[in-house]
């Protein structure tokens, strides 16, 4: 079995942990990343998560779990070489052990990172959720967009302050996927236009918002749905017309995991890019190339990463 490296973490640089004054100040980085199913092994009571669990089909068992949670922090420690990544947006995590483990018994224990995660009525017991560090980005309001009565995923929405003085508006995505027929594709169609009324109701008043939309948005960035929330809201799909991708489909590269960005967030953000390291990828045998170095295939164990590539947004704050 391939083994994760892991990085040198001996002892991390002062500045990633006496807050901003010694770090660089113009640049604000983003992570979006779409983990995998990262679920504990602990049994939910709302159920959902029978497969992965220590006797269940998967054999997720504690070794394997903190396995993955120390690849996903390695991923975050990859993010930005300068400073720690000071906004993740994450997607296919089970909930609040996850992320309370994944923050305090990773390397990124040394961070003094924060977080919010939804508690989606979602079959499979997966989450979103937005992890943040306090001195770049002071959290004011947070909010969950859903669907009524649909058991699907929510859409996580923080809102906070740059050192800048800015405000911006984030939303973090994991749209239903295909599976489901024309009942899924309704469903992420009525997501999308729920976030684009929400963006309108809490940027009414700013003549120039910073509003980042960003995730796992599981079509591709011509879909109908993808298009009607940019129209509506005044968004620019960052992955439209760009060759590559984050994820892999019968040898084709593709931007499931895509990056919405307002006007004013235009001139403000370098192109997204999907991360790539040797860590993250493995031969594909079948149709040439590389692919994502994922965590299973079906219910065998790979010990990889993710079947997603993270992405990564650069956004300047400086003058």
């Amino acid at each position: 079995m391939r083994s994760i490296p892991l990085p040198l973490l001996c002892a991390l640089p002062l500045f990633w942990l006496q807050g901003p004054s010694l770090r660089a100040q113009d640049v604000f980085s983003i992570l979006t990343y779409n983990t995998e199913n990262t679920f504990d092994t602990i049994p939910s009571p709302a159920g959902g998560d029978e497969d992965f669990l220590p006797d269940g089909s998967h054999h997720w068992t504690r070794y394997r779990y903190m396995r993955k949670l120390r690849g996903i922090a390695q991923v975050m420690l990859a993010a930005d070489t300068l400073h720690p990544v000071d906004l993740v947006l994450l997607q296919e995590v089970e909930g609040d052990t996850v992320l309370h483990q994944l923050l305090h018994q990773t390397p990124l224990a040394s961070i003094p990172y924060e977080y919010v995660v939804t508690h989606s009525p979602d079959p499979r017991g997966i989450n979103v959720a937005i992890i943040h560090s306090p001195f770049t980005f002071r959290l004011l309001r947070t909010g969950t967009i859903g669907l009524p009565g649909a058991a699907t995923r929510q859409v996580l929405y923080a809102c906070g302050l740059l050192n800048n003085g800015d405000t911006l508006h984030v939303y973090a995505v994991h749209l239903p996927s295909q599976l489901g027929g024309r009942k899924a594709q309704l469903l992420r169609s009525g997501i999308c236009d729920s976030v684009a009324a929400h963006i309108l109701r809490s940027t009414a008043g700013s003549p120039a918002p910073l509003v980042l939309v960003a995730g796992d948005f599981n079509d591709q960035p011509t879909a109908a749905c993808i298009r009607s929330l940019c129209r509506r809201a005044g968004l620019t799909n960052m992955m439209q017309g760009r060759g590559g991708g984050s994820y892999k489909w019968r040898g084709h590269w593709q931007w499931l995991d895509q990056v919405l960005l307002s006007p004013a967030m235009l001139p403000r953000c370098g192109p997204p890019a999907a991360l790539k390291p040797a860590s993250l990828l493995e031969d594909d045998a079948l149709y040439g190339g590389q692919k994502p170095f994922r965590t299973f295939l079906g219910p065998a164990w790979q010990g990889g990463y993710s079947d997603h590539l993270p992405v990564t947004i650069p956004l300047r704050t400086g003058q």
